[in-house]
C-alpha cells in the first residue's frame, strides 16, 4: 500500500510502540503544529513517569504507522476529542473502549462521535 505522508501529518508516538509494544492508549487532540495531526499513541508499558519525559516520544509518518498499526489509518479521522484504550485477546488487537463514553465502540462509532464536542 502507497500512503503519502503529508496527507496525514505525523503522530506523535511513544518509543515503546516503535519498538514493538502494543498500543494501549491514544487520543487525538488539535495540534498546534500544523505538522502534526494531533494524534498520540501510548505503549502498554507507559507509566506516568515515562510519559512526563518527552524524549520518549518520536514523530512518525502514515507511512511507519500503518506499518506498526494499519487500524490507525481507518480511525484517523476520528473528531478530536477523541479518547481509546485498545483491547486485546492475547497478542491480537481486538477492538476499542471509548474513554469518553465508557463503553465498547467501533470504527464506525469512532469516526462519527459527536461526545468529544459536548
Amino acid at each position: 500500500m502507497r500512503i503519502n505522508d503529508n496527507a496525514y501529518g505525523g503522530f506523535v508516538v511513544s518509543r515503546n510502540v516503535y519498538k514493538g509494544r502494543p498500543i494501549r492508549y491514544s487520543y487525538r487532540e488539535e495540534s498546534s503544529l500544523p505538522q502534526l495531526n494531533g494524534w498520540t499513541i501510548y505503549s502498554c508499558d507507559d507509566d506516568d513517569e515515562y510519559v512526563s519525559n518527552g524524549k520518549n516520544f518520536i514523530i512518525l509518518g502514515a507511512t511507519t504507522m500503518y506499518k506498526i498499526a494499519p487500524v490507525m489509518l481507518e480511525i484517523f479521522d476520528a473528531p478530536y476529542g477523541t479518547d481509546l484504550c485498545w483491547m486485546y485477546e492475547g497478542n491480537t488487537h481486538v477492538g476499542f473502549y471509548d474513554l469518553i463514553s465508557n463503553k465498547d465502540t467501533t470504527i464506525d462509532e469512532i469516526l462519527n462521535n459527536t461526545e468529544c464536542f459536548k
